[in-house]
This record gives structure tokens, sequence and C-alpha cells, in this order.
């Protein structure tokens, strides 16, 4: 396993405070968090209570965590093929690419990549 995509449901407007990227204002439906997966521990982590450490605890302790999908390509390849609005900056500060983050009103796992 190389990488993931963590769903994520939330369900109402609301502002956090995500690390140093300040306060961001997230509108209901779904993201979609991409992650490097190198060990299982890193998905299963999401799954529990823990402490902040990286972009995603902000908003995973937060909203519902819906699943997870596995891929064995690599973490920033998988992020370029999603089709979605992205969230500016979130989860990439340690790469090139735009954002790890990205958002869609509906559930659209399907669609994930069209």
């Amino acid at each position: 396993m190389s990488s993931y995509v963590l769903i994520l449901e939330n369900n109402e407007e609301r502002s956090l405070q995500v690390g140093k990227l300040g306060t961001i204002t997230f509108e209901p439906g779904y993201y979609y968090y991409v992650g490097s997966a190198k060990k299982m521990s890193r998905v299963v982590r999401h799954f529990n209570a823990k402490s902040k450490k990286w972009h995603v605890d902000y908003i995973s302790q937060v909203f519902t965590v819906v699943g997870a999908i596995l891929f064995k390509i690599p973490e920033c390849e998988l992020a370029s093929k999603i089709k979605l609005k992205k969230i500016p900056s979130f989860g990439c500060s340690d790469c090139e690419c735009e954002s790890h983050l990205f958002y869609s009103k509906n559930l659209t796992i399907e669609n994930l990549f069209a």
C-alpha cells in the first residue's frame, strides 16, 4: 500500500483553526483527504482519538470519518488525479501539490477522478 483517500462528512458550515493554515470555513458536504500510507497505522489513526499533528487531524476529530480507500500509487500522484474542488494548501506543506484535501457537496466516490 502506498496512499489512501480518507472520506469525511461535514454536516454543517463551520470555521476551524487548522494549525498554521489559520481559520478555514468548511461547507457542509464530503471531504476527501489524500495521505501517505506506508503503514496501515497511518490510516487506522483517523478512526481513533489522536493528538493534532497534521492538518487532517484538525478536521477528522470534528467531521465524521466515513471510510478510507487504499491505493498503490504515491500520495502526490493520487492527489493530482482527483478532480474535485481543492482546499488550497491543505495537507501539502511538504510537497509541491496545490492541495491534498478536496470537497464535494455529495458523496461521489464513482466521480472522484472524473
